[in-house]
Protein backbone atom coordinates (compact mmCIF):
# COMPACT_ATOMS: atom_id res chain seq x y z
CA UNK A 1 0.00 0.00 0.00
CA UNK A 2 1.56 3.32 -1.11
CA UNK A 3 1.29 6.59 0.80
CA UNK A 4 -1.75 7.88 -1.07
CA UNK A 5 -3.61 4.61 -0.57
CA UNK A 6 -2.65 4.48 3.10
CA UNK A 7 -3.94 8.01 3.76
CA UNK A 8 -7.10 7.42 1.76
CA UNK A 9 -7.80 4.25 3.72
CA UNK A 10 -7.09 5.95 7.05
CA UNK A 11 -9.36 8.91 6.31
CA UNK A 12 -12.08 6.50 5.23
CA UNK A 13 -11.66 4.23 8.25
CA UNK A 14 -9.29 5.66 10.92
CA UNK A 15 -8.47 2.44 12.72
CA UNK A 16 -5.82 2.08 15.41
CA UNK A 17 -3.87 -0.35 13.23
CA UNK A 18 -3.71 2.05 10.27
CA UNK A 19 -2.61 4.87 12.56
CA UNK A 20 0.18 2.68 13.91
CA UNK A 21 1.35 2.02 10.34
CA UNK A 22 1.43 5.74 9.59
CA UNK A 23 3.18 6.51 12.89
CA UNK A 24 5.94 3.98 12.23
CA UNK A 25 6.28 5.24 8.64
CA UNK A 26 6.85 8.84 9.74
CA UNK A 27 8.56 8.44 13.13
CA UNK A 28 11.81 9.60 11.50
CA UNK A 29 10.24 13.08 11.42
CA UNK A 30 10.28 13.11 15.23
CA UNK A 31 13.97 12.22 15.24
CA UNK A 32 14.59 14.97 12.68
CA UNK A 33 12.85 17.64 14.75
CA UNK A 34 14.47 16.59 18.03
CA UNK A 35 17.97 16.51 16.54
CA UNK A 36 17.72 19.62 14.37
CA UNK A 37 15.61 22.09 16.34
CA UNK A 38 16.73 24.58 18.96
CA UNK A 39 14.43 24.79 21.97
CA UNK A 40 16.10 27.64 23.83
CA UNK A 41 17.49 26.99 27.29
CA UNK A 42 15.27 24.03 28.11
CA UNK A 43 18.10 21.85 29.37
CA UNK A 44 16.05 20.19 32.12
CA UNK A 45 14.92 17.43 29.78
CA UNK A 46 16.85 14.74 27.99
CA UNK A 47 16.34 13.48 24.45
CA UNK A 48 13.75 10.87 25.41
CA UNK A 49 11.46 13.56 26.85
CA UNK A 50 11.63 15.51 23.60
CA UNK A 51 11.00 12.30 21.68
CA UNK A 52 7.92 11.47 23.75
CA UNK A 53 6.43 14.93 23.21
CA UNK A 54 7.31 14.64 19.52
CA UNK A 55 5.43 11.35 19.23
CA UNK A 56 2.37 13.06 20.69
CA UNK A 57 2.74 15.85 18.13
CA UNK A 58 3.01 13.31 15.33
CA UNK A 59 -0.13 11.58 16.59
CA UNK A 60 -2.02 14.88 16.53
CA UNK A 61 -0.71 15.64 13.04
CA UNK A 62 -1.97 12.29 11.76
CA UNK A 63 -5.42 12.93 13.22
CA UNK A 64 -5.72 16.46 11.79
CA UNK A 65 -4.00 16.13 8.41
CA UNK A 66 -6.18 16.49 5.32
CA UNK A 67 -4.49 15.28 2.09
CA UNK A 68 -7.03 17.23 0.03
CA UNK A 69 -5.43 20.55 1.08
CA UNK A 70 -2.42 19.78 -1.10
CA UNK A 71 0.15 20.22 1.67
CA UNK A 72 2.80 17.52 2.10
CA UNK A 73 2.31 15.60 5.32
CA UNK A 74 6.00 15.92 6.18
CA UNK A 75 5.78 19.72 6.12
CA UNK A 76 2.62 19.76 8.22
CA UNK A 77 3.85 17.14 10.69
CA UNK A 78 7.19 18.83 11.36
CA UNK A 79 5.35 22.01 12.35
CA UNK A 80 2.97 20.09 14.62
CA UNK A 81 5.79 18.09 16.22
CA UNK A 82 7.90 21.16 16.91
CA UNK A 83 4.85 23.06 18.16
CA UNK A 84 3.87 20.25 20.53
CA UNK A 85 7.35 20.08 22.03
CA UNK A 86 7.44 23.85 22.54
CA UNK A 87 3.95 23.86 24.09
CA UNK A 88 4.94 21.21 26.62
CA UNK A 89 8.21 22.96 27.41
CA UNK A 90 6.34 26.21 28.07
CA UNK A 91 4.02 24.38 30.47
CA UNK A 92 7.03 23.09 32.37
CA UNK A 93 8.56 26.56 32.55
CA UNK A 94 5.30 28.24 33.59
CA UNK A 95 4.31 25.62 36.15
CA UNK A 96 7.43 24.40 37.94
CA UNK A 97 6.96 21.74 40.59
CA UNK A 98 9.03 21.40 43.76
CA UNK A 99 9.35 17.67 43.16
CA UNK A 100 10.43 18.15 39.55
CA UNK A 101 7.35 16.52 38.02
CA UNK A 102 5.34 18.05 35.19
CA UNK A 103 1.64 18.33 34.27
CA UNK A 104 2.28 15.97 31.34
CA UNK A 105 3.62 13.18 33.53
CA UNK A 106 0.81 13.59 36.03
CA UNK A 107 -1.78 13.47 33.24
CA UNK A 108 -0.26 10.34 31.75
CA UNK A 109 -0.14 8.41 35.01
CA UNK A 110 -3.70 9.38 35.94
CA UNK A 111 -5.29 8.43 32.59
CA UNK A 112 -3.23 5.47 31.44
CA UNK A 113 -4.98 2.13 31.14
CA UNK A 114 -3.19 -0.28 33.42
CA UNK A 115 -4.22 -3.45 31.59
CA UNK A 116 -3.25 -4.63 28.11
CA UNK A 117 -4.23 -7.63 26.05
CA UNK A 118 -1.61 -8.29 23.40
CA UNK A 119 -0.14 -11.18 21.45
CA UNK A 120 3.35 -10.22 22.60
CA UNK A 121 2.41 -9.63 26.23
CA UNK A 122 4.79 -11.31 28.66
CA UNK A 123 2.19 -12.00 31.31
CA UNK A 124 2.67 -8.88 33.40
CA UNK A 125 0.64 -5.66 33.40
CA UNK A 126 0.49 -2.59 35.58
CA UNK A 127 -3.05 -3.56 36.49
CA UNK A 128 -1.71 -6.65 38.24
CA UNK A 129 0.41 -4.53 40.56
CA UNK A 130 -2.75 -3.50 42.42
CA UNK A 131 -4.68 -6.55 43.70
CA UNK A 132 -8.34 -6.97 42.76
CA UNK A 133 -10.81 -7.64 45.58
CA UNK A 134 -14.45 -7.06 46.39
CA UNK A 135 -15.11 -3.30 46.18
CA UNK A 136 -15.82 -2.55 49.84
CA UNK A 137 -15.14 1.03 51.06
CA UNK A 138 -11.99 -0.16 52.79
CA UNK A 139 -10.75 -1.88 49.63
CA UNK A 140 -11.50 1.20 47.51
CA UNK A 141 -9.48 3.35 49.91
CA UNK A 142 -6.64 0.86 49.87
CA UNK A 143 -6.64 0.75 46.07
CA UNK A 144 -6.56 4.53 45.83
CA UNK A 145 -3.60 4.62 48.20
CA UNK A 146 -1.90 1.90 46.17
CA UNK A 147 -2.44 3.86 42.95
CA UNK A 148 -0.85 6.92 44.55
CA UNK A 149 2.13 4.83 45.60
CA UNK A 150 2.29 3.39 42.08
CA UNK A 151 2.38 6.86 40.51
CA UNK A 152 5.20 7.91 42.83
CA UNK A 153 7.11 4.71 42.08
CA UNK A 154 6.77 5.22 38.31
CA UNK A 155 8.17 8.74 38.61
CA UNK A 156 11.37 7.20 39.99
CA UNK A 157 11.96 5.08 36.87
CA UNK A 158 14.60 6.16 34.38
CA UNK A 159 13.59 7.86 31.12
CA UNK A 160 13.78 4.75 28.92
CA UNK A 161 11.65 2.73 31.31
CA UNK A 162 9.00 5.46 31.51
CA UNK A 163 9.03 5.88 27.73
CA UNK A 164 8.41 2.15 27.20
CA UNK A 165 5.50 2.22 29.67
CA UNK A 166 4.11 5.31 27.96
CA UNK A 167 4.30 3.81 24.46
CA UNK A 168 2.90 0.46 25.61
CA UNK A 169 0.03 1.56 27.85
CA UNK A 170 -0.73 5.08 26.60
CA UNK A 171 0.05 4.89 22.86
CA UNK A 172 -1.06 1.22 22.75
CA UNK A 173 1.96 0.10 20.72
CA UNK A 174 3.17 -3.49 20.62
CA UNK A 175 6.64 -4.61 21.69
CA UNK A 176 7.63 -4.87 18.02
CA UNK A 177 6.49 -1.32 17.29
CA UNK A 178 8.21 0.06 20.40
CA UNK A 179 11.41 -1.74 19.38
CA UNK A 180 11.25 -0.11 15.94
CA UNK A 181 10.62 3.34 17.41
CA UNK A 182 13.42 3.10 19.98
CA UNK A 183 15.87 1.16 17.79
CA UNK A 184 16.23 -1.71 20.26
CA UNK A 185 15.31 -5.39 20.09
CA UNK A 186 11.86 -6.76 20.87
CA UNK A 187 13.35 -8.98 23.57
CA UNK A 188 14.92 -5.91 25.18
CA UNK A 189 11.54 -4.16 25.31
CA UNK A 190 10.03 -7.24 26.94
CA UNK A 191 12.90 -7.49 29.45
CA UNK A 192 12.59 -3.84 30.47
CA UNK A 193 8.79 -4.07 30.80
CA UNK A 194 8.97 -7.23 32.92
CA UNK A 195 11.75 -5.80 35.09
CA UNK A 196 9.79 -2.59 35.69
CA UNK A 197 6.57 -4.41 36.61
CA UNK A 198 8.41 -6.71 39.01
CA UNK A 199 10.18 -3.74 40.59
CA UNK A 200 6.89 -1.86 41.03
CA UNK A 201 5.27 -4.94 42.56
CA UNK A 202 8.14 -5.33 45.01
CA UNK A 203 8.07 -1.64 45.94
CA UNK A 204 4.32 -1.70 46.62
CA UNK A 205 4.66 -4.91 48.62
CA UNK A 206 7.30 -3.31 50.86
CA UNK A 207 5.29 -0.12 51.27
CA UNK A 208 2.13 -2.02 52.18
CA UNK A 209 3.75 -4.36 54.71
Amino acid sequence: MNNSQLWAEYKKSPTVQLKKQITIKYVNLVHYVVHNSKFGNYNILDERDYFQYGIEGLSEAIDRFDPDYGTKFETYAIQRIRGKILDELRKIQLKPRQDGTTPHNESFYSTVSLNRSSDDEDGYTLGEVIPSDIETPAVVTEKNEAKTLLVNAIKQLDERERLILSLYYYEDLSYKEIAQLMNITISRVSQVHTKVINRLKAKLTVLND
